[in-house]
């Protein structure tokens, strides 16, 4: 009797271990490994949206050329045109306006980043990215007095408070401009199942974006709104947080 219970005791434990044995196994597999191709979208629960998952708006993939290195690739397009008319051209003081607007935009991340072993589900990581990017706009406006063709910039009508209200004012707005800058990146992966992730990312990083010079010309009176023209650069260094979490899954 003693001999059936040890054998029913023994036979008991190998299948526990054997099925533990296959739970690591399976919870071992469930991380991106080498050829997997994983890409993802920002999911913000307090707002209750899914977007594209960076500061740029980009869509973004990541190819893991080894289990624990992948490569990054980030790519956002950008592109408007707008077309407004308004106005009451009948009578003897008639007038009628419009407002052409166009702008394409173009961002590219590329990087790298080197993956830690955590544990069975988490994967932390470090990685760094370069960032280009560049934008052309063109504006033509047109009014009984003139017409007004813009490249590189737009003119935007600016509301101003004051102590007898409000008043409005056109200013010369460049918004063409060329990109470059480069991050320092951290995150992890968390994979809730196989292939399937969430996870946050922070970066700190160097940008620099240099606005091309507005031009201007002008048929007919001319409104004097090309005395505003100048040339613009902006640098920034710091730290950000991506806007919520990172859902993803890799294929």
């Amino acid at each position: 009797m003693k001999r059936i219970l040890s054998a029913i005791l023994l036979l008991g434990a190998a299948r526990i271990a054997y099925a533990q044995t296959s739970l690591d196994k399976d919870i071992e597999g469930v991380k991106s490994r080498k050829g997997s191709f994983v890409t993802e979208l920002n999911f913000n629960p307090f707002k209750g949206n899914l977007s594209l998952n960076n500061a740029l708006n980009q869509i973004k993939g990541r190819y893991f050329v080894q289990d624990d290195l992948a490569l990054r690739l980030g790519i956002g397009i950008n592109v408007l045109d707008s077309a407004a008319n308004y106005g009451y051209p009948y009578g003897t003081n008639g007038y009628f306006n419009s407002n052409t607007k166009k702008s394409t935009g173009f961002d590219l991340n590329i990087g790298i980043e080197k993956h830690f072993k955590g544990s069975s589900r988490l994967s932390p990581y470090i990685g760094f990215d370069l960032s280009i990017g560049s934008k052309s706009s063109k504006q033509e406006l047109s009014t009984s007095a003139y017409t007004m063709n813009l490249k590189n910039a737009w003119m935007e009508v600016i509301y101003q408070q004051t102590n007898n209200g409000y008043y409005s004012s056109m200013q010369l707005v460049p918004n063409a401009y060329t990109r470059f800058g480069a991050y320092a990146v951290a995150g992890f992966d968390f994979y809730v199942s196989k292939g399937l992730f969430v996870g946050y990312e922070f970066n700190l990083g160097y940008l620099q974006t240099k606005y091309k010079k507005p031009d201007i010309t002008v048929t007919g009176t001319d409104p004097g709104y090309g005395s505003y023209i100048s040339e613009n650069k902006t640098k920034t260094f710091k730290s950000s947080l991506v806007n919520g979490l990172r859902v993803g899954y890799a294929f």
